[in-house]
């Protein structure tokens, strides 16, 4: 909120010829209208029963331990060796295996069900597994493998009901280093109202409003004039780009194509893909048929989100990449496709660190019987 003041202006002080020159261009200056920002006021979220557990900063002995939440009755990092003998490591003895302990404590109606997100390394050999134990060592949440082994910074969300469950495991092989943090919060249900022909846009909304796992039709699908398809259900990393000038049309592994056939030319187009470690302030660049469109949208989850990491190079200012997904959009325009064969291009951003595409969507608009549009002069 801003307040405009206008200074006084005021001034009865003996002067001399140049000293009143200056003292005149001061005064006008003093008395024009000054926007004086008042103190903003900055009011702390509370968040009683959420935790940020950061794995990388307990180590340190110097930083306090930190506070958990009344549902949450501690934290155990348990370093050991590997019990499958078929799992050796290169010099032939067992390999090192760290599991995460968090012990919960049971409070019905308040941690009935917990949001728990793993931040990681995703390396090939080093994805964690999480799973769910009662206190006589039943297993009450199956074990489930996060990752996609890209090598990139990622983190996985996910819902886990605690009925029988007092304590949660994330086994990851190796000295645990590849596992930084873990975002946990209890969830509470609201009514939602959606369309009773169409289903909710997320069944869990995120805090931070990400996107979530998209989702993926089987098959592809019409309405109102909209066709709907999948070009690409897979995940593909993207390299940094060449800097040599080489020609955008041709494919290298900083860019993916996608090639598709239409029957006849749309109104408008748009390709919609999830990204990930993607820099928002780098996004990916499309081309469509060695046309170029340029930057795509995304939609940025909130910048309190852990998942935006920075980095810090030599003489440069701190950049961030987010670790994990991004919905991102592009409209394309009718005119630039054409019936018969086409082609999509996506490209990593240059001077970033490498990225992933996902779930690579095309709609197109076709004209229909009840289309709206307006005969401009």
């Amino acid at each position: 909120m801003l307040a405009l003041r206008p200074p006084p202006c005021f001034l009865s002080l003996p002067v001399s010829l140049h000293s009143k020159t200056i003292l005149i261009l001061l005064v006008a200056l003093l008395c024009g209208r000054a926007i004086v920002a008042q103190e903003p006021r900055l009011d702390t979220q509370p968040t009683p029963f959420t935790v940020l557990l950061d794995f990388a900063a307990s180590k340190n002995p110097l930083i306090p331990k930190q506070a958990l939440p009344i549902w949450l009755e501690g934290v155990q990092v348990i370093h050991n060796q590997s019990v499958d003998a078929g799992t050796p490591d290169a010099s032939g003895s067992a390999s090192p295996i760290t599991t995460f302990r968090l012990r919960l404590r049971p409070m019905p109606g308040l941690n009935d069900s917990i949001l728990f997100r793993l931040f990681f390394e995703d390396l090939p050999d080093a994805q964690p597994t999480v799973t769910g134990w009662s206190e006589t060592g039943e297993q009450r949440f199956a074990p489930r493998k996060l990752g996609a082994g890209l090598g990139l910074a990622a983190s996985e969300a996910m819902v886990i009901e605690t009925q029988g469950v007092d304590y949660l495991e994330v086994e990851v092989p190796g000295d645990g280093s590849t596992v930084t943090k873990a975002f946990l919060a209890t969830l509470k249900t609201s009514q939602v109202t959606s369309g009773f022909d169409f289903a909710p846009a997320q069944s869990l909304a995120d805090p931070f409003g990400s996107t979530g796992v998209p989702e993926i039709p089987t098959s592809d699908t019409y309405l109102f004039g909209r066709v709907r398809a999948m070009l690409d259900v897979g995940t593909v990393k993207l390299t940094i780009p060449k800097t040599d000038g080489t020609d955008r049309g041709t494919v290298d592994s900083s860019t993916v194509q996608f090639e598709f056939n239409l029957e006849s030319e749309p109104l408008m187009a748009m390709v919609a893909f999830d990204v990930s470690n993607i820099d928002p302030a780098a996004p990916v660049q499309a081309w469509v048929n060695d046309e170029a469109l340029g930057a795509v949208s995304m939609q940025l989850p909130d910048l309190a989100d852990p998942a935006y990491v920075g980095t810090v190079r030599p003489f440069e200012k701190m950049r961030f990449h987010y670790a994990g997904w991004v919905r991102c959009q592009k409209a394309i325009p009718g005119s630039v496709l054409r019936s018969g064969a086409n082609k999509l291009l996506l490209q990593a951003p240059a001077d970033t660190l490498p990225v992933a595409v996902r779930a690579v969507e095309l709609q197109l608009k076709h004209s229909w019987n009840k289309l709206d549009y307006n005969i401009a002069p």
